[in-house]
């Protein structure tokens, strides 16, 4: 009796260590497309990924994305590109050669219009008789004929062997490498911190945001004169706080300006802090200037890169495949899941040998031959499972 239960001990060690290792392998698979799904949700935001977007009007922010193969004129013609949301450059552009635009503000995708020409007409779109007419309020730069910052180079860069680092304007929504831009002092340690950054041309022709400049990051030397500056203005002050308490200060109302005015001009790029915006004075005055120079978008916290990552991360939370497969993991005995994991197993084999053929075949992988696998697969007698893996 003592060996009998010897051996079914043994068993159950050796049935938990293979469950162990095969667990991990799955948990290390959910993990790896977690990783994926917040890359992909940091491109995409919250765009929507079924519908065309044209009938919405224009997108606060999107994904979006420039064909070159129904715009060919748009290579040497800006007035000749066009711009489609994430819905349509699955449905109505599948295969043709798209540049990733990752988001631009207040775009309405010119898939049912004119831009796309006279024949084509958009699949999500079947209610329209005839294309639309294009969508003057767009706005289109380089980037649509797969041109980036002042170098006017492609990304990624055939011709690059490094490493390439590059941020996008909060205005001119461009693409910039940090040694193509005005930017005394900068590192790429800045790029890494700042939450913004406004290239140096931008800066030049809103020269009123340099008055704001206090809010970036600063260059090490820079940083230590303003806090050498700083130190010296508390010391001189302290005497007049003293007599009177903030408490007692009047406080500002919505008409007093509250734009600094610093005694150094900042030069070149900003690369700005977190929540800066939040800090744009909003009195009457500088509202009008912010209007003036067609920038008023930066009074808006939500019209930032940064948001619009945020609201796709936050739908890759609720809509998570990791988050779901943990659960449905952990939900079911240990028998089933050395069966979900053999399953999986036995799925990955088959579909990568699916795929090599396609690969030897230089063809490109449809959505029906994905969908052709699977159903081939769910049709495929079963293995014996549910079974007891170990005799007791």
């Amino acid at each position: 009796m003592s060996e009998m239960n010897s051996k079914t001990t043994d068993a159950d060690v050796e049935e938990a260590n293979a469950l162990e290792q095969s667990t991990i392998t799955m948990v290390d698979v959910l993990e790896q497309e977690k990783e994926m799904e917040d890359e992909y949700a940091a491109v995409l935001g919250a765009s929507d990924e079924k519908a065309c977007t044209y009938a919405k009007g224009p997108i606060q922010r999107q994904a979006l994305y420039s064909c070159l193969t129904c715009c060919p004129e748009a290579r040497t013609d800006l007035a000749k590109c066009a711009g489609v949301c994430l819905a349509c450059s699955y449905r109505c552009h599948e295969n043709h050669e798209l540049v990733e635009l990752y988001t631009k503000r207040n775009f309405r995708c010119d898939c049912p219009t004119l831009r796309l020409g006279t024949v084509k007409r958009c699949c999500l779109n079947p209610q329209l008789d005839a294309p639309q007419p294009p969508n003057d309020a767009n706005l289109y730069n380089q980037n649509f004929q797969g041109l980036y910052c002042s170098c006017k180079r492609p990304y990624p860069d055939p011709e690059r062997t490094t490493e390439e680092v590059m941020l996008q304007c909060a205005v001119c929504e461009d693409w910039y490498h940090l040694p193509h831009m005005k930017a005394p002092g900068a590192s790429e340690k800045m790029l890494d911190a700042c939450s913004e950054m406004i290239c140096d041309t931008c800066m030049d022709k809103n020269q009123f945001l340099r008055d704001y400049t206090g809010l970036a990051l600063q260059p090490v030397e820079a940083e230590k004169e303003s806090k050498a500056v700083a130190e010296e203005e508390q010391v001189d002050a302290e005497p007049e706080q003293s007599e009177e308490p903030a408490s007692k200060r009047p406080k500002l109302t919505a008409e007093d300006c509250r734009r600094p005015n610093p005694t150094k001009k900042h030069q070149g790029a900003a690369f700005w802090t977190n929540d800066w915006r939040k800090s744009l004075c909003q009195c009457t005055d500088c509202l009008a200037l912010f209007k003036e120079f067609a920038v008023e978008f930066l009074l808006d916290v939500d019209d930032s890169a940064k948001t619009y990552e945020e609201r796709g991360m936050q739908r890759a939370v609720e809509n998570s495949s990791y988050e779901q497969g943990m659960r449905a993991l952990s939900s079911i005995d240990r028998t089933q899941q050395i069966d979900a994991i053999t399953e999986y197993n036995r799925m990955t084999h088959k579909l990568k040998d699916y795929l090599k053929s396609f690969a030897l075949q230089d063809k490109v992988v449809k959505e029906e031959d994905i969908k052709a696998f699977f159903s081939r697969m769910k049709d495929e007698p079963k293995p014996s499972v549910g079974q007891p893996h170990f005799c007791r």
